[in-house]
């Protein structure tokens, strides 16, 4: 995952697409706690690059894979359950979160 510590990064907008895949990969070679903590230093790190500058923003993207029937397979759903915890780290860390479903927006906070 990047780090804004690690890179340089203009000033602006930067938008990270398809949490649901990070964890996905993430889940391969590592447990379920080390992803909730590297996704917790992930938003750290975030949170303090956007808050250095005014003009800075970061946006979060993810498709909300927690809902529905509950997957037979442990696999699947242990990918379920993580993606579910990261959003829940992500919305409370978020200082503004939307719900976009078929294109219609709900300001959820």
């Amino acid at each position: 995952m990047p780090n804004p510590s690690e890179h340089q990064f203009s000033d602006g907008v930067i938008v990270f697409e398809g949490i649901e895949y990070w964890v996905e990969d993430l889940l391969i070679y590592s447990e379920q706690e080390q992803i909730l903590t590297r996704w917790r230093e992930f938003l750290q790190g975030w949170q303090e690059w956007e808050k250095e500058h005014i003009e800075r923003k970061v946006v979060l993207i993810g498709t909300d894979i927690t809902k529905g029937i509950v997957p037979i397979g442990s696999d699947e759903r242990t990918r379920r359950d993580v993606t579910g915890r990261v959003f829940q780290m992500t919305a409370k860390a978020s200082s503004q979160m939307d719900l976009i479903w078929y294109g219609i927006s709900q300001k959820i906070k």
